[in-house]
């Protein structure tokens, strides 16, 4: 039982530092983004997702590298293309932004989402 249960143990740790991703998540992120701390830091995951789809099948590190102001803030909304680098391979994500009563809402544009190699 205890051979069994430490093998289970040790595959579990195996399986975790296999798959495990090195994800760049300092705040603020470069460039010119005017979305504030908070909401930069609920952003990077969503924006990472994209990053981890048009990355390398064995990268496993990724990191914001640029962001540009697309349509200045008008009437609460702007839009924003968040750069990033999987590896070898870069991704430009556009996002748009509204403020609201509650806090600032944003949604990532997939079909425009650019990827260089």
């Amino acid at each position: 039982m205890k051979k069994g249960l430490l093998m289970l143990i040790a595959a579990a740790a195996f399986t975790t530092a296999a798959f495990a991703y090195d994800y760049d998540t300092k705040v603020p992120v470069p460039g010119k983004t005017l979305a504030d701390g908070k909401l930069q830091a609920d952003m990077l995951f969503p924006v990472y997702a994209y990053g981890l789809r048009i990355a390398a099948p064995d990268c496993q590190t990724f990191s914001i590298t640029d962001t540009n102001i697309t349509k200045p803030k008008n009437n609460g909304s702007w839009e924003e293309i968040w750069t990033v680098k999987a590896c070898t391979r870069t991704a430009r994500i556009p996002i748009k932004f509204s403020t609201t009563e509650q806090g600032t809402d944003f949604a990532i544009d997939p079909m425009g989402v650019k990827v260089a190699k």
